[in-house]
């Protein structure tokens, strides 16, 4: 076995065994910032933790659902700075969870 038939042999094994473990590194890198990214938007607002509540996927979508008296204004902000934050792929909000005593 020459040395280039050699190097081919142990690269395509290698490649593939790389690519199996890159993907799981990169969607959770993806989860970390995007959940980061969210957690440090709701600082913002104080009380956050009581009218909003979220998830976040591997891969940067966030699924939020502010307390169903969450003022529209307040609503419209935080989910303009979520949408705009390069971190996050995507949003999908409602404001279905129960009332909140802070409004």
């Amino acid at each position: 076995m020459t040395m280039l038939n050699l190097s081919r042999n142990l690269f395509v094994p290698f490649y593939f065994f790389m690519l199996l473990f890159m993907q799981p590194v990169q969607a959770n890198d993806r989860l970390q910032l995007a959940d980061e990214a969210v957690a440090n938007i709701l600082f913002d607002y104080d009380g956050s933790f009581e009218f909003a509540s979220y998830k976040v996927d591997e891969n940067g979508f966030v699924d939020i659902t502010f307390a169903s008296n969450t003022p529209a204004s307040l609503y419209s902000e935080i989910l303009d700075k979520l949408e705009s934050h390069p971190a996050i792929d995507g949003v999908l909000s409602g404001k279905g969870g129960p009332s909140c005593d802070l409004f």
